[in-house]
């Protein structure tokens, strides 16, 4: 069966996305350009351009696809019941941070460091989806049982030591074991999160989750957004 115009287009698309990851990934930022890109996606620089006209563009866009990614391995993972909520927890964290794509997605967070125009509208992106990504095992942990200000705080506990994990894997001379680290963290997970609750928690009718289970005797780490 031929495929229309709107499935070639989104079939284009889509490669080219992927190829413009790869290229990230493999040659870094200071060696991104169009024209690599579309050598890897097998498409001629012409339809490349008639897509993303600029290179900041394409970066932009890549950046959206790697977080639509992510987010929709965070939903898939958390909706299974497979494996207990903490362990899902860490396995879909793990792969965000040691995939391919977290490095792609570093190598874009330093040029936009030094290109004001580029991190305009690169950092809102991330921190759409890494609001998404938060929220998604938020509302997984509080609905396992858990108090929300315990699971916040391992939310954000497990992803800091998890960057920092990532540092000393790719760049730092150093050896470490990651298996180890994340399974010694994962054994420290009860100490963080505490009893998880017999009681499930649903939201109220106004979206809101009932007062009762929350804890009140510890304040939040911050009232802000979670942070990236």
């Amino acid at each position: 069966m031929r495929r229309t115009q709107e499935e070639r287009r989104r079939a284009t698309q889509a490669a080219v996305l992927s190829a413009a990851l790869d290229v990230l990934i493999d040659d870094g930022f200071a060696n991104f350009s169009a024209g690599r890109v579309a050598a890897r996606a097998g498409v001629s620089r012409g339809a490349l351009e008639r897509y993303f006209p600029t290179k900041n563009a394409l970066l932009l866009a890549a950046t959206q696809h790697a977080m639509d990614e992510a987010v929709a391995h965070a939903k898939a993972l958390a909706a299974r019941n497979s494996k207990p909520t903490v362990q899902r927890f860490l396995l879909d964290s793990e792969h965000f941070f040691f995939g391919p794509l977290y490095r792609a997605m570093l190598e874009l967070a330093i040029a936009a460091a030094s290109n004001a125009g580029l991190a305009r509208l690169h950092r809102p992106i991330v921190v759409r989806a890494r609001k998404s990504l938060n929220r998604i095992w938020l509302d997984t942990l509080i609905a396992a049982g858990f108090p929300r200000q315990s699971a916040e705080r391992f939310i954000l506990l497990t992803h800091y030591l998890l960057r920092g994990l990532f540092v000393v894997e790719t760049w730092l001379p150093y050896k470490t074991n990651r298996r180890r680290v994340i399974a010694q963290w994962s054994a420290l997970a009860p100490a963080v999160l505490g009893p998880a609750s017999s009681t499930v928690r649903r939201p109220t009718r106004r979206g809101r989750r009932p007062t009762a289970n929350r804890p009140t005797a510890s304040r939040p780490i911050s009232k802000r957004p979670f942070a990236r």
